[in-house]
């Protein structure tokens, strides 16, 4: 199995474009992640809503977008079905554990997710450097 596409901006922190320009170059015309996940589809069930809205409350902030709405609502499916259900299929949890992955929320996968930081305690006077 191929090795997952690197995030473009996880390359650029690590330098990748520095050393390689012709990366970067193939990847100028990127479309933006814009616009916010937003509420669950109306056509969802009342289980499914309840799932949708604890997997946008699990996931990272600054990872979903409005492009992420349909890959959300596959995963608000499963994961209902996996709580509705007595017994787990095994096919349903690995569906569930390849959606978990996918948005950054097992041990392994969330360091693979970038998102935007908190500049917690960061001095807005820093950039002009020390005073006289």
């Amino acid at each position: 199995m191929a090795r997952p596409r690197k995030p473009t901006n996880v390359l650029e922190l690590a330098g990748a474009f520095k050393k390689n320009p012709d990366r970067g170059r193939d990847r100028e015309n990127e479309p933006d992640a814009d616009g916010e996940i937003g509420d669950p589809p109306e056509w969802l069930n009342e289980s499914e809503k309840t799932c949708w809205l604890e997997l946008v409350g699990l996931c990272h902030e600054g990872v979903l977008c409005a492009a992420d709405r349909p890959f959300m609502e596959y995963g608000a499916r499963v994961w209902a079905q996996l709580r509705d259900s007595d017994e787990i299929d095994p096919k349903l949890g690995i569906r569930f554990e390849t959606v978990c992955a996918r948005l950054g929320m097992t041990p392994a996968d969330r360091s693979k997710v970038s998102g935007k930081k908190k500049d917690a305690g960061k001095d807005p006077y820093s950039e002009f450097g020390a005073a006289a």
